[in-house]
């Protein structure tokens, strides 16, 4: 989403500059000038907004997948979800482009929540939306269903992470499907 907003800011802010030209001709170069200052800074200033994490949780996160990426601003889809019943959100991170992703899927990554920030679980690749969790759990954690090689395969905690690559497990069942609940759908 932040790299959509930044290029649309870039657009908007380009038609505010000449759009406010076109209307001050009349007015002084200086008055012009000022008036393109400020409808950049106002624009910036939203855009910035619209692209930084608005949570101490999302910052946390952010710092996290940053580290982990090497990359200042990796793009990423998550969701925040309780998964070992401790009381603390984990997180279950999409990554995206093309770092990260191939023909089969991108790597996910889950991160355990540690009160002020996130350490990362498992990391598990070719893996596509939709990625459900599950109310069925295996060594205290949640199972989760997610899409790999064209079928829903059920991801089961095994004391230390998940499965690194779900293309190698068995289908999931309908059952497991259909119990499990959307947490990263597939983008439209």
């Amino acid at each position: 989403m932040s790299v959509i907003t930044a290029r649309l800011t870039a657009r908007l802010t380009a038609r505010l500059v000449t759009k406010a030209k076109q209307g001050l001709k009349l007015g002084s170069a200086a008055t012009q000038r000022k008036v393109a200052y400020t409808c950049i800074a106002l624009l910036s200033t939203f855009a910035l907004a619209a692209c930084t994490p608005v949570t101490e949780q999302e910052r946390n996160l952010s710092a996290a997948i940053s580290h982990f990426s090497d990359q200042k601003y990796p793009e990423f889809k998550y969701a925040f979800v309780n998964l070992n019943n401790d009381g603390v959100d984990d997180a279950i991170v999409l990554l995206q482009g093309s770092s990260w992703c191939a023909a089969d899927g991108c790597v996910m990554l889950v991160f355990r929540g540690m009160g002020t920030g996130f350490r990362v679980l498992s990391k598990s690749v070719a893996t596509l939306e939709n990625i459900r969790v599950s109310r069925s759990h295996s060594n205290g954690w949640l199972d989760l269903v997610v899409h790999s090689d064209g079928a829903e395969r059920l991801l089961q905690f095994d004391g230390m992470n998940y499965p690194s690559d779900p293309s190698t497990l068995p289908v999931a069942t309908q059952e497991q499907v259909d119990a499990a609940k959307i947490v990263l759908p597939r983008s439209q």
